[in-house]
């Protein structure tokens, strides 16, 4: 198989990457660099530098192309709520030049990362695939934007999608700049033996997958998803930030030191996703604990901190 692989170099693109090689997959992989400054991916892939809004080439890399992951997108929320109208124009304006691309290039199938920020505030937890859809930042109102041109090119062009909506990744190779996420800022505080910065009190209830069983999904999509379809991509177990940082504090073995950061804007309270759907569909389910993946995502830290 042949795959596109945008943001290839970033956090989930680049575990995604390998992934893909292992299975002996053929990748190009796309991206500018500008998440992670990663310029470096597994070596049995092509990495072109190069931006998603740029047609031309999207058209050249997607000859003989089978499938399309776009993972390529600005992901801090800070940031949408600064300069909502860029954002638009990064993550939902841009990336329609894929489809188009695609179309020209009689390119049949796309997974899409999506997100649990589509849903907002959810009216009930766990969150299925069909409730209601209300975000709560431009973020995720750029990304269920997406979601519906998908529909239309499916029913318009015979384009077939996947859309994964990811709840809360963590991993080895995150490289986020600027770093907003918990579980990194959080390790490589500990490490540093920093206290670890905690907003609304640790009362937010997130569901954590590990980056390995994303890529998994991804894998799953492309090779078993038909039609248009739309999965919650999470563990299905919701933790209270609290109880993430006493996990740590066991998988770390030191009592670690919390800085309450007060409230920050565009964070919904509770997501939890219901799994059942992609279990049923595509057979996924987790396979790596949080706590393993905890200890594999503080021996990359470690590493990068020497």
């Amino acid at each position: 198989m042949r795959a596109l692989v945008t943001g290839g170099a970033g956090f989930v693109g680049s575990n995604l990457v390998r992934f893909l090689c292992n299975k002996k997959w053929n990748i190009t992989a796309l991206d500018d660099f500008s998440s992670s400054g990663r310029t470096e991916i597994d070596s049995r892939a092509v990495l072109v530098r190069g931006s998603i809004g740029n047609q031309k080439l999207l058209e050249k890399l997607l000859k003989g192309v089978d499938v399309v992951f776009h993972l390529a997108a600005t992901g801090i929320i800070k940031i949408s709520l600064e300069n909502p109208e860029w954002y638009f124009q990064n993550n939902f304006m841009n990336v329609l030049k894929i489809l188009e691309a695609m179309r020209k290039r009689g390119v049949k199938k796309i997974v899409y990362s999506s997100t649990a920020a589509v849903y907002g505030e959810p009216k009930r937890v766990p969150i299925m695939e069909d409730d209601v859809k209300e975000p709560v930042n431009p973020y995720g109102a750029a990304k269920f934007g997406f979601e519906s041109a998908l529909s239309a090119y499916y029913h318009s062009f015979g384009i077939e999608s996947v859309s994964l909506r990811y709840f809360n990744v963590y991993g080895p190779g995150d490289e986020q700049r600027p770093a907003t996420r918990a579980v990194p800022n959080w390790i490589k505080a500990a490490l540093r033996n920093q206290p670890l910065t905690m907003y609304w009190g640790g009362k937010q209830i997130k569901d954590y997958i590990f980056v390995e069983d994303v890529a998994r999904a991804n894998y799953l999509a492309a090779t078993k998803g038909r039609g248009c379809e739309f999965y919650s991509i999470g563990s299905g177990i919701g933790r209270k930030m609290t109880d993430v940082a006493k996990i740590l504090e066991k998988v770390m073995g030191k009592k670690l030191k919390i800085k309450q950061m007060g409230n920050r804007a565009g964070d919904p309270n509770v997501l939890i996703a219901d799994i059942t759907k992609i279990k049923k569909e595509l057979g996924w389910k987790p396979q790596v604990s949080f706590e393993d993946g905890l200890k594999k995502t503080i021996e990359y830290y470690k590493l990068q901190l020497e």
